[in-house]
C-alpha cells in the first residue's frame, strides 16, 4: 500500500511540474538531453521520446525522438515508436507494415516486447499462426502476458 500510495504521489508531483506544455523545451535537463541526442546518444533521444509522451502527452514529437533512438540502436525505441506508429494506422496501412518492421527488428535482436507487440499485430490482422510464432518467441524471453496469449490461442 506505501508503495501505491508513494507511486501516486510521484505522478501527482509530475503531473504539477508538468503544469504548462512550454516546460520541457526551456528546461536545462532537456537542452542537454537534445544536445547530446543530436550526437546520436540514443539514450538520450528516448529520455526525450519519454518526456513528450508522459509528460507533455505529444505522441507526434515523442515519436520523432522515438525514431531518433530506434536509428542508433535503442531497442526500446524501436518499439515505442512501433506502438505509436501502429496507433497512427489500421490494419493493412502503411503505418502498420513500419510498425511492424520496427516491431520485427527488435524480435529479431530478441527483445520480448517487440515480438509481444508483433504477435499483437498479427492477431489484430487475423494471422493466428503467425501471432502464435511471435507470442510463443516473446513467451520464451520472458514476457508473460505473451505466454498468456499463446495458451489461449493454442486452446
Amino acid at each position: 500500500m506505501k508503495k501505491l500510495i508513494a507511486a501516486w504521489v510521484i505522478s501527482i508531483s509530475l503531473a504539477a511540474l508538468a503544469g504548462g506544455t512550454a516546460w520541457a523545451e526551456e528546461d536545462e535537463e532537456m537542452k542537454g538531453l537534445k544536445k547530446l541526442c543530436e550526437e546520436k546518444n540514443d539514450s538520450a533521444c528516448f529520455r526525450i521520446g519519454e518526456k513528450f509522451r508522459i509528460l507533455e502527452r505529444d505522441n507526434k514529437t515523442a515519436l520523432e525522438y522515438y525514431l531518433k533512438a530506434c536509428d542508433t540502436g535503442h531497442l526500446d525505441g524501436c518499439t515505442y515508436a512501433g506502438i505509436l506508429t501502429a496507433a497512427l494506422g489500421k490494419q493493412y496501412s502503411p503505418e502498420w507494415k513500419k510498425a511492424a518492421e520496427l516491431f520485427q527488428m527488435t524480435c529479431d535482436k530478441n527483445q520480448d516486447m517487440g515480438c509481444f507487440n508483433l504477435g499483437a499485430l498479427k492477431y489484430k490482422e487475423g494471422r493466428q499462426k503467425a501471432a502464435i510464432k511471435y507470442f510463443k518467441k516473446a513467451c520464451d524471453l520472458g514476457h508473460p502476458t505473451a505466454c498468456h496469449n499463446l495458451k489461449k490461442l493454442e486452446n
